[in-house]
C-alpha cells in the first residue's frame, strides 16, 4: 500500500514537473503522448480492458494535436495516464 501511495505521488511529481517546463500546450500534448506510451511500453501488467482504454485515448489525443486542437489533447493523455495509475494501484 506504501508503494502504492509513494508511486502515485512520484508521479503526481513528475506531471507537475514536466507541465511547468511545457511552454504551451503543444508542447505538454507532446510530452504527454511521449509519457503514455513510454508507459504502455513499460506497464507489463494492463489487462486487455486497460490497455485497450489507453490505446484508444492516446490515438485520440494523436488525432487532437493533429488537427490542432492540443487542449484536447492534453486532456486525453492526461485521462490515459490517470487509467494507467489507477490500474497500477489497484494491483
Amino acid at each position: 500500500m506504501k508503494r502504492s501511495a509513494l508511486a502515485g505521488l512520484l508521479i503526481t511529481a513528475t506531471m507537475l514537473a514536466s507541465s511547468a517546463y511545457a511552454s504551451n500546450d503543444s508542447d505538454q500534448c507532446v510530452m504527454k503522448l511521449q509519457e503514455v506510451n513510454s508507459k504502455l511500453s513499460s506497464a507489463t501488467t494492463l489487462d486487455a480492458a486497460t490497455k485497450g482504454a489507453v490505446v484508444t485515448k492516446a490515438e485520440q489525443a494523436k488525432a487532437a494535436h493533429a488537427s490542432n486542437n492540443d487542449r484536447e489533447c492534453v486532456s486525453l493523455t492526461q485521462q490515459a495516464l490517470q487509467d494507467i495509475q489507477s490500474h497500477m494501484n489497484s494491483h
